[in-house]
This record gives structure tokens, C-alpha cells and sequence, in this order.
């Protein structure tokens, strides 16, 4: 028999909320609302992913991929394009090689404008571009430019006497040319081994002009838009090699007609008086197997391949180096932030963790502008003999810094995770802070700063961003893996042995984390023991 439970409804006055909880709720509103409607408001896109061939994208813009010498003048270009009625165009400016790779690989983008006829050749073989569509519409030259304080003119055998000489990447084509044009110059061989190398034609002259570095070969463009440094020496004539400018509308365009429209643009009367006005030279007819252009735009063969026992090999010195000079700062930090409360601890902690979330190249930055030989610090400290910039010391500070936050955060749990009772213990038993420290407190937490030991080492396995900016990419000094796979992928011929370097990194950087994960568990056991006792 089943009873009918009893109910009773009572009237609740609804409590009035106060300007703070409405100021809440309505951010919360906002914030949800945001969610809801912007994969709605992308593009134009539906919810369903639309792509640039919907009807929606169709009347948008022209992607335009372009090397990153022509970052100055292209964007003045497409400005008068668009004042004459043209399609509404955006720009992603890098190096050529990177630029083609994506222009492969992601099947976006309109145009193509390269500074190297190769990779024009590379996309034709890939199938992106229509054989034969590519036009060629500048030249560029190389020039030597160096730091306001030295004198000129130059001549290239005078590089001898410096330290270092910055260049764009190998695989790059300011790099490519760079190298042809010291080769014709004959004095290749005697400072190949002071060359450094930057990402891009761009990142080699803000060294120079930064007074890292006294001198680099830059295309002529770049140097003449540059106020802090002088041209010393033009690589002109026959003999040595210009950079090829060369346009071409892509596959995946959805607007053939008006990519194809704005390459003739460029190489038309509207385009080419900026050129002109910007430093570039008209452009001169292309012969595939002329010897200087063969050589500037070919391979060169396994000297460009890294070598990958030396990218794993300086990878794990780089990445031992941060972990142990990181240790006692890890474990100081660490049992401060755990143990003491004062004025500034939440100061300290976002100091500590900041270079966990801010981006690696920025770090880099802002430790090369504190290391720097033309800074009062870094002055100093190469003055002692322990230059920072391009060194295998400044690899590991890079690391070290990106990695130290991974370090702390674990010391600190480690620390937290050890019951305060067994450390007043041994100080009614008359020990002394330091002795509690070193006999109780330490070896309690041992495991978990063995865990954050074996993670901040996997961390600075994988460091990037900062170690490029702060040490460049010094072949078989400062390269590690991430930085000979980023090489590599540069150049058509060095993807087979990408797969080496990256089965290497990722092996060494499981094992690692396998570690880590092993001395976590016994950190665990072993607290759970104790207090099970």
C-alpha cells in the first residue's frame, strides 16, 4: 500500500543581491555569452567549421605568405592595391623556407612571394603551384653591415679580425647567399667558424645593430632601413650572388584571378617604383644552372645536414648544466615558499613562475638584454672571461630560466607535502633550524626534488624560444635538438633526417618524464608510510 508523501510549499522572499555579486554574475553572463556566439563570429564561419571556399569567406581577403625582407615594402604595395579597388589583403611575413613548408603543408593561403627560386622549384615538385606561374619581380643585394662605432668602408677579408659575424640561418636564402658570396670572396673557410647564426636576414642584423655581434652580411634593404648600423661593403657584380624575388599565386587560393592580379602588381609600373624607392633592384632574367645563382639557391649537400650526435649530445649537456646549477635555487625557493609567510611572498611566486607563461622568445629577449656584451652586466661577466651571447653557457641560462619555475613548483610540494610535526620534533630535541633542515626536512622531501630535478631536465630538453634569441644557433655549440630540427626543416633536403632528431628528443624526453613519474610515486609511499607509523 502506497502512501502519498506530504508536500508543503512555503513562499521564500528572494534575497537582494548586492552590487558586488551583480557585478560577478554579469561578468560570468559576459564571459558565457563570448563562448557561445564566437566560434559564430570567426570569420564568418558556421558552427560547423565553415572554410575560406564558403560564401562567407569568399569576399574576404588574399592571405599573402611573404619572405621577410619584403616586410617593409609589400604592405606599402597592397595599400595602393587596395586604394585602386583591389581585394583587401593580410600578410605573414618569416623566412622563405618556413613560409613554403606551411604553404605545403597547411593548404591556406593565396600568394606566394619567395626570396629564394628554389623553393619556387620545391612547390612546383609538391604539386602547390602551377609549373611556370611563378614571376620574378626584384633582386636584392648583399651588403656587409656592421655597428655605428666601426669604421668604413670594409673589405670582406677584413672579417677576418672579428669575433663573430652574424648570419641568417643556412637554409635560409640570406644565409645561402651569404655563404656563396664569402665563398667567392675566398675567405669562407677562415671564419666559418666565428659565424652565427640567426632565423631569419632580420634576426642577424638586430644583433648587429644591438652590438651583439660587430658585423653581419644582411641584404641590402634591410641594412639601409636600419638606423643603428652602416653598410661597409656591397657584394656587387657578376661574381657574387643576388637574392631572386619571385611571386607566385598558390593552389589552395580561391581567388586565382585576384592572387594572379596582384603578383602582375607587383612586378608592374604600380608596383615596381616602391621597390625601387625601398632599395631593390629590377629583376634580371634567371638562368636554373647559371654557377652563382646554382650555388646560391642549391644545396650544399651534408654541410647543411646537423649532425645529430652532436645536437643529442649538447642537448643533454645544456639540460644537465640548468638542472644542477638549478638545484640549490630550486631547493631554497622551494622550502621558502613553503614554509614562510612574509611581505612579498605572492611577489616572489609570480616572479619565479613568470617564465612559465611568458613566451620563451621574450624571455630570451629580455635575458639578452640583461646578458648582453653591451650590457653593464654582461660586459662583466665576459670581461671575466664567461661571455653569455652564442656561448654554451648562454644555452644553459636559457634553459635554466625557462625550466626553473617546473623546478621550484615541485621543491614546493615536495616541502609542503612533509608534516611540519616531525621538524618541531627535532627542535624540542634541540636541534637547530639548519641541522632540522639537513637531517629531517631534506631527506623527507629528497624524492619530490629528484622529481622536480628529472622535470625541469625534461623541460630544458625541449627549450627553444629563449636559447635562440639569447645563444643563436651556433653548430656544435650552442645547437641542440630543437634547434637542429627547427634547421633542418628548412631545407628540402634535411626532412629524412628530422625523424632522427625528433625519435632521439622524444625517447630521452619520455624516459624523463618516466622518471618523474616513478620518484613521485615513491615521494608519495614513503609520506604515506610515515604516517601510517
Amino acid at each position: 500500500m502506497f502512501h502519498k508523501a506530504k508536500t508543503s510549499t512555503r513562499w521564500v522572499q528572494p534575497r537582494a543581491l548586492s552590487l558586488r555579486e551583480l557585478r560577478k554574475k554579469s561578468i560570468l553572463a559576459a564571459i558565457w555569452s563570448a563562448v557561445l556566439l564566437a566560434p559564430m563570429q570567426l570569420n564568418g564561419a558556421s558552427l560547423t567549421g565553415g572554410s575560406r571556399t564558403t560564401e562567407q569567406a569568399s569576399d574576404s581577403v588574399l592571405l599573402v605568405l611573404a619572405a621577410a625582407s619584403l616586410a617593409d615594402v609589400l604592405p606599402r604595395i597592397g595599400d595602393e592595391w587596395e586604394r585602386l579597388g583591389g581585394i583587401p589583403l593580410v600578410f605573414s611575413f618569416d623566412a622563405t623556407s618556413r613560409l613554403a613548408v606551411q604553404a605545403s603543408q597547411s593548404g591556406a593561403g593565396d600568394i606566394f612571394f619567395s626570396a629564394d627560386p628554389q623553393w619556387i622549384r620545391w612547390l612546383e615538385e609538391q604539386g602547390t603551384v602551377s609549373l611556370g606561374s611563378a614571376v620574378h619581380f626584384a633582386a636584392n643585394e648583399l651588403v656587409i653591415a656592421v655597428s655605428r662605432d666601426i669604421s668604413v668602408p670594409l673589405e670582406p677579408d677584413m672579417l677576418l679580425g672579428f669575433e663573430r659575424i652574424a648570419l641568417a640561418g643556412e637554409n635560409v636564402p640570406a644565409g645561402k647567399y651569404a655563404r656563396t658570396a664569402l665563398e667567392k670572396a675566398g675567405v669562407w673557410s677562415e671564419i666559418e667558424k666565428d659565424v652565427v647564426r640567426g632565423g631569419s636576414v632580420r634576426g642577424a642584423l638586430e644583433w648587429v645593430a644591438r652590438g651583439e655581434v660587430p658585423a653581419g652580411i644582411v641584404y641590402r634593404t634591410d641594412a639601409e632601413a636600419e638606423p643603428s648600423v652602416s653598410i661597409a661593403f656591397v657584394f656587387e657584380g657578376p661574381e657574387y650572388p643576388q637574392a631572386q624575388y619571385w611571386g607566385v599565386p598558390l593552389g589552395s587560393t580561391a581567388h586565382e584571378e585576384s592572387a594572379a592580379d596582384f603578383v602582375n602588381f607587383v612586378l608592374g609600373d604600380a608596383g615596381q617604383p616602391f621597390l625601387r624607392e625601398a632599395g631593390f633592384s629590377p629583376p634580371q632574367s634567371f638562368v636554373a644552372d647559371g654557377e652563382s645563382q646554382g650555388q646560391a639557391a642549391g644545396d650544399t649537400g651534408d654541410d647543411l645536414v646537423a649532425s645529430v650526435s652532436s645536437a643529442v649530445r649538447l642537448s643533454l649537456i645544456v639540460a644537465f648544466l640548468a638542472t644542477l646549477v638549478g638545484l640549490i635555487p630550486a631547493v631554497g625557493l622551494g622550502w621558502v615558499l613553503a614554509r614562510r609567510d612574509f611581505r612579498g611572498k605572492t611577489v616572489l611566486s609570480t616572479i619565479v613562475t613568470a617564465p612559465l607563461v611568458i613566451p620563451p622568445v621574450v624571455t630570451g629577449f629580455l635575458l639578452l638584454s640583461v646578458l648582453g656584451a653591451s650590457t653593464p652586466l654582461g660586459g662583466l661577466i665576459a670581461s671575466i672571461g664567461f661571455p653569455v651571447p652564442f656561448t654554451i653557457l648562454g644555452a644553459s641560462i636559457a634553459a635554466l630560466v625557462v625550466g626553473l619555475p617546473l623546478y621550484v613548483i615541485s621543491v614546493r610540494g615536495a616541502f609542503e607535502a612533509v608534516d611540519p610535526m616531525y621538524e618541531e620534533l627535532s627542535w624540542t630535541l634541540g636541534c637547530s633550524p639548519w641541522k632540522t633542515f639537513f637531517r629531517v626536512s631534506l631527506p623527507l622531501a629528497l624524492p619530490g626534488i629528484a622529481a622536480g630535478a628529472v622535470l625541469a631536465f625534461a623541460r630544458s630538453l625541449g627549450e627553444f624560444g629563449a636559447t635562440v634569441v639569447l645563444a643563436g644557433n651556433v653548430e656544435g655549440s650552442t645547437r641542440t635538438i630543437a634547434l637542429a630540427v627547427y634547421t633542418l626543416l628548412e631545407s628540402p633536403t634535411g626532412r629524412e633526417t628530422v625523424w632522427v632528431l625528433v625519435g632521439a628528443s622524444v625517447i630521452i624526453s619520455l624516459i624523463a618524464l618516466l622518471g618523474f613519474e616513478v620518484l613521485s610515486r615513491r615521494q608519495k609511499r614513503r609520506l604515506e608510510d610515515r604516517h601510517a607509523r
